[in-house]
């Protein structure tokens, strides 16, 4: 049977109308969409002995059942559970929540090969949901392991693309010239299958390197081509620098550090009757440095001298938040400030396009919504993008030339070494805010293992009763698969809403209702919801100054750097705070990280460590047909970076016009 990428995922086998649909609404609707749905992780099948140093591990396990399976229920589930043991002795207890039917299929005295991640509870191991087989399964084998869509298992979604994958390979173009591919790598095709059908945990680590190449070479074409560009252009400078009202209007001082920086956005943007080149600068600073400030002072500067700016944010929540502070502070100043998201209406928006089209200046603060053809926009002399990092590789310069925009500023809380900055950034100017406001309290973090989890719920109980708030956060939004070893936000607040029901809380994902998350986030910042379960939706940008406990769950799974700013969350007012890690015997690599975020404070100090054990790939999420491909396989390194920096200047040297265009329009926004 043949295939087209352009066809309908509705052309394969177990593909009917409402696993469409269901797949539609993950933007998956072509093969094409399919295929490049690439694995999150990847198992390697290996029998392993049942014993406290493999937890935390994936192996295969060959047991005996030494109980009869029991039903038991647990928050609402279905679970049968039984105890195994192996050849020398080990015993772990086996659980399958959701799936009854299981009691009637396994048997005391039973023995079969259980594939699963052995984690420990209260001095006792555990397997959820293992896999079964009858048979010893191949040594070495390796199994992909992709993002849960469409209410698909991992193995459901894999034989969806093994159906077609191979009709498809020599319809894959390759979007760069054959001269410019390193010798070493695959090509496109073949890299794409490797990644869905390796044969060894090396194929799938040479086709993540090709994929993380072409995306760096994709960035650094922009990137050249971006800076070609500003070298050559000039624009009028900036009359007035009276930043006296600004400051007036503020309820602190400024900081030295906030002073400096201020001063050189101000050396960028002002020059009486001359022509300069556009400012293009990176603005970082760690969690709660005071960059917004630093930011409304560009702002300020913008406005005085008549023209207009553009504020872009990575969610609707850290837009919503940056529009209460900045009307706020603003609009007393004679400075309009208006929001645009997704969830703004057809008859909002035609009332803002009416002001942002006229010759008044404004403030338009956003998400992605601002790059949309419909965001009408005039007089706009300042893009600024907050949480770059968030809005992938490609969107470096997203706001570039929307409404005519001339000066760009982008912001970073997520601090990235310096050496990595004026490599990613060579045609940027950099200012780091290094200090903090003072009154800042260092904020103790722990580190416990997930068995002291009715401890830490006690303490939450206690800190709560004092008056303040407190945030739980999961790595997922709900367990689909039923036999994940993660802890997800769904079951975390049945959980603790059983510890705790005399508390107020509420949950909030990514995948609810943007009028929903509103209405939630709103309640937690007045102190109606004293508990705000939730996944790294909040990580960035949230101010809530009550909050002073973040507990995250299965912390090993994220990196020093996001860790590092969900710890910012909380400390922001006076009141001493405390961020809580809990993980269930992670290995060696991942305690070593959790232990260096207690033990360290200094965001670029923990930059630092998380470049050298995690690669760049940790500041800068590479993306592939708008699905993650995960760079813990070491896919991304200095090195390839650099290669790719070094080929991708090749290209943008001697290519045609018609190859780069491709590149120039995905610069552009209108």
């Amino acid at each position: 049977m043949a295939f087209l990428l352009s066809d309908s995922v509705s052309v394969l086998k177990g593909v009917g109308p409402a696993r469409e649909k269901a797949l539609a609404k993950e933007k998956i609707h072509t093969l094409s969409d399919l295929i490049f749905l690439f694995p999150k992780d990847y198992r390697v099948l290996r029998v392993l002995p049942i014993s406290e140093e493999n937890c935390g591990v994936f192996g295969v396990f060959f047991l005996s059942v030494d109980s009869a399976p029991g039903l038991y229920s647990s928050a609402g589930r279905k679970i049968v559970r039984f105890s195994a043991s192996d050849e020398d002795g080990g015993k772990v207890i086996i659980l399958y929540p959701h799936q009854p039917y299981l009691i009637r299929q396994i048997q005391r005295g039973d023995k079969a090969y259980f594939a699963g991640t052995l984690t420990q509870k209260n001095g006792r191991l555990y397997l959820f949901s293992p896999k079964r087989y009858k048979d010893a399964p191949e040594d070495g084998k390796v199994i992909p392991v992709y993002p849960s869509v469409g209410g698909l298992s991992s193995e459901a979604t894999g034989k969806l693309i093994a159906q077609c994958l191979p009709y498809l390979l020599d319809q894959i173009k390759d979007p760069i010239p054959p001269a410019l591919i390193p010798a070493r790598m695959p090509p496109r095709n073949k890299a794409l299958f490797l990644l869905h059908a390796p044969v060894t945990i090396e194929d799938a680590h040479r086709a993540a390197e090709r994929f993380s190449f072409e995306e760096w070479f994709a960035y650094f074409v922009r990137a050249h081509l971006f800076n070609k560009k500003t070298k050559t252009a000039r624009v009028p400078g900036f009359d007035k620098a009276d930043l006296s009202p600004f400051l007036k209007a503020l309820p602190f001082s400024l900081t030295p550090a906030q002073k400096r920086v201020i001063e050189e956005i101000k050396n960028d943007l002002v020059a009486p009757k001359q022509m300069i080149p556009p400012m293009d600068r990176l603005l970082q600073g760690d969690v709660g440095s005071g960059k917004t400030i630093v930011c409304a002072a560009a702002i300020y500067l913008t406005f005085q001298n008549h023209y207009s700016s553009l504020l872009m944010a990575p969610t609707e929540i850290l837009a919503q938040q940056h529009y209460r502070t900045l009307s706020r502070l603003f609009e007393p100043l004679g400075l309009p400030v208006y929001l645009l998201t997704g969830s703004t209406t057809k008859k909002e928006r035609t009332e803002i396009f009416s002001h942002t089209q006229s010759d008044a200046p404004y403030l338009l603060i956003g998400t992605h919504a601002l790059t949309e053809d419909s965001a009408k926009c005039a007089g706009v002399a300042l893009a600024i993008t907050d949480e770059q990092h968030r809005f992938g590789v490609r969107q470096r310069n997203l706001l570039a030339n929307k409404g005519r925009a001339t000066h760009s500023l982008v912001m970073s809380a997520t601090p990235i070494p310096r050496s990595l900055a004026m490599f990613l950034f060579s045609g940027s100017h950099i200012s780091v805010i290094d200090t903090l406001p003072p009154g800042r309290k260092e904020i103790e973090t722990f580190y416990v293992g997930e068995d002291k989890i009715d401890r830490v719920y006690a303490f939450i109980r206690e800190r709560v009763q004092c008056g303040e708030q407190a945030y739980l956060v999961c790595p997922l939004i709900e367990d689909e698969n039923k036999n994940s070893p993660l802890n997800s936000a769904k079951d975390e607040f049945l959980s603790i809403d059983q510890k705790l029901p005399e508390i107020p809380k509420a949950l909030l994902h990514g995948r609810m209702k943007n009028d929903e998350k509103k209405r939630v986030m709103d309640a937690f910042v007045a102190g109606e919801i004293k508990i705000l379960v939730s996944t790294t939706v909040i990580e960035v940008g949230v101010d809530v100054p009550r909050a002073t406990v973040m507990c995250v769950r299965s912390a090993e799974r994220f990196g020093l750097s996001q860790l590092h700013q969900l710890r910012g969350r909380v400390g922001r007012g006076g009141d001493k705070s405390y961020c809580i890690l809990l993980s269930s015997h992670p290995g060696k690599a991942a305690r070593e990280r959790l232990k260096k975020l207690c033990d360290c404070h200094d965001g670029f100090e923990l930059a630092k460590y998380d470049l050298k054990t995690r690669g760049p790939g940790e500041f800068f999420g590479t993306r592939q047909s708008g699905f993650d491909l995960d760079l813990n396989l070491g896919a991304t390194s200095m090195e390839l970076m650099k290669e790719a920096q070094t080929l991708a200047e090749t290209f943008v040297n001697t290519a045609p016009l018609e190859a780069l265009a491709p590149y120039e329009n995905k610069m552009r926004l209108n």
